[in-house]
């Protein structure tokens, strides 16, 4: 049964008053001694029988001394036995003792539990009218205790009043009467005091964000919320679940499940996975119906994830609501379906693709096509290469980067220059990154004149080689000329044209040419 906070006079502990007169108890010390003893062992058992103790001590001469009476009081406290101290504070101000600093704080403490807010506040100027040091945790706890009885304005007066006390408000004082006042919808005051504490000495955090979003949301004013979570992230502050699923609930609330969904992206992304799925449902739950967007962006974050099957069963959702995949669809669960290696599932999804609305673009044979080759079927990706031609595709430069990449892998070097070639003819111009994956294949067959070849294009080209190709090219010489004098070319390297970094192919086979004229490699 729940006590009264005004009354304790009875205990289901039975301490016989004779006995604080008997051989056990023969000294008023031995009392305070049993007493001290009890409060030491915090449990609930312990701290009854202590204040059954004291209330039958006091009633007894000698009385009990001042600091035995507020050591229980502190334990009380300590324990948040808050009902139990209110009591023991009655009778003590009614023996004529006096509650030390502590007492009293537990019995602001006791009041605000009570929900007797502006009883506290009298306890406040008593602990002013005692000399004692008031300190913000103390003026917190009533902040706390006006705002849960909704009176803000109390709060405010308050809040106000600290400052002529010399007391600085902290990050808990602001963030109290913040929320106090988003509660009673005076949104435009609590933005006021959030712009206060930013021109103070007190920095808000993620929970000041947090309560204010979510008063703003709850106003339908979402964009202002959002405004709020740009500074967040430009603050570096913590972005939890809570503000995604306020901000998302607040988008919902104004049918606007497209702009929520983003967010949701978001918490995918940051592994907040359970918490995604659980505000999913309870979006469907609401009656809100996805659209072709919505579903876009989920099926995006799931794959990003590596969550195929959240992704696939999205798709196949989607297409029961009536709604049509999109391009960007088929393309980011081809693209994660190759990258995990599942290339049947793949191919079941691009036939899929084809035999419906939505014809496969270069993107979609690209990923195919590296999908294939990936998995060393090289003749899938040529049959996939002659459908792109029968369907007017044209390849570009990542789909000649792929074969090329992976047949001089394979060693398949008449083939990769084939397609170089072809690139070459087809007006794209290759990158480093083609150029290397053709002299480390050219470097597997030992083939020094193809390399030379290869370098006097590039020199045409006026190509800039950079650390990762000089370092190719000068293993293959290495290998392959032992008569090549390399240490003489590797001093100047980092001190050539390119901030130190780079050198053009030109000034390479100059230096080639210098360190051995019998090669004749100098640029045409």
């Amino acid at each position: 049964m729940k006590r009264s906070v005004y009354s304790h006079t009875k205990s289901c502990f039975t301490f016989p008053n004779h006995l604080l007169h008997s051989k056990l108890f023969s000294s008023v010390s031995d009392v305070e001694a049993q007493l001290r003893s009890l409060c030491a062992k915090p449990d609930n058992f312990h701290l009854d029988e202590a204040v059954s103790l004291f209330h039958r001590a006091v009633n007894s001469n000698p009385l009990l001394s001042q600091s035995a009476c507020n050591y229980l009081m502190e334990s009380l406290v300590k324990s948040k036995q808050y009902e139990l101290a209110f009591s023991v504070y009655s009778r003590m101000t009614h023996a004529g003792f006096l509650p030390s600093f502590i007492s009293l704080s537990g019995v602001i403490d006791s009041f605000v539990f009570a929900k007797k807010p502006q009883m506290a506040l009298g306890v406040l100027g008593l602990i002013f009218k005692r000399g004692f040091i008031v300190g913000v945790y103390n003026i917190n706890v009533i902040l706390k205790g006006l705002c849960r009885n909704k009176e803000v304005y109390g709060a405010l007066d308050l809040f106000n009043r600290m400052k002529k006390i010399n007391i600085s408000p902290d990050t808990v004082s602001y963030n109290t009467v913040i929320n106090g006042l988003c509660r009673e919808k005076r949104l435009e005051k609590a933005v006021d005091l959030l712009v206060e504490m930013e021109g103070s000495n007190c920095e808000p955090n993620s929970f000041t964000y947090c309560i204010l979003m979510d008063g703003l949301c709850k106003d339908g004013r979402v964009e202002e919320a959002m405004r709020l979570l740009g500074e967040m992230k430009r603050k570096g502050l913590e972005v939890d679940v809570v503000v995604y699923s306020t901000l998302i609930s607040g988008f919902c609330s104004k049918g606007c499940l497209d702009r929520g969904t983003a967010l949701f992206d978001e918490m995918l992304e940051k592994g907040f996975i359970d918490k995604a799925m659980e505000l999913w449902k309870h979006i469907h739950k609401l009656g809100f119906v996805p659209s072709s967007t919505t579903y876009s962006v989920m099926i995006d974050g799931f794959c990003k994830m590596q969550m195929l099957n959240f992704a696939k069963g999205l798709l196949s959702r989607m297409k029961i609501s009536g709604l049509s995949p999109t391009l960007f669809d088929y393309n980011t669960l081809l693209a994660s379906l190759c990258k995990e290696s599942s290339l049947e599932q793949a191919r079941r999804l691009f036939q899929e693709m084809k035999k419906s609305n939505c014809e496969p673009d270069t993107i979609s044979f690209n990923i195919m096509i590296d999908g294939a080759l990936k998995a060393g079927d090289i003749q899938s990706a040529k049959e996939l290469l002659n459908n792109m031609h029968q369907m007017g595709l044209t390849p570009d430069a990542y789909t000649y980067s792929s074969f090329i990449n992976r047949l001089s892998k394979l060693g398949q070097m008449e083939e990769a220059k084939g397609a170089f070639d072809s690139m070459i003819a087809s007006g794209i111009a290759p990158d480093n990154h083609i150029y290397d994956s053709l002299i480390k294949g050219f470097g597997l067959n030992d083939e020094i004149e193809e390399v030379i070849n290869l370098l006097r294009q590039m020199a045409d080209s006026g190509v800039i080689l950079d650390l990762d190709i000089t370092n190719s090219i000068l293993t293959f010489l290495c290998n392959s000329a032992e008569h090549l004098d390399v240490m003489e070319l590797l001093p100047n390297f980092s001190s050539e044209s390119s901030g130190g970094k780079s050198i053009s192919c030109d000034e390479l086979l100059m230096k080639i040419q210098k360190s051995n004229p019998k090669l004749q490699i100098s640029a045409a």
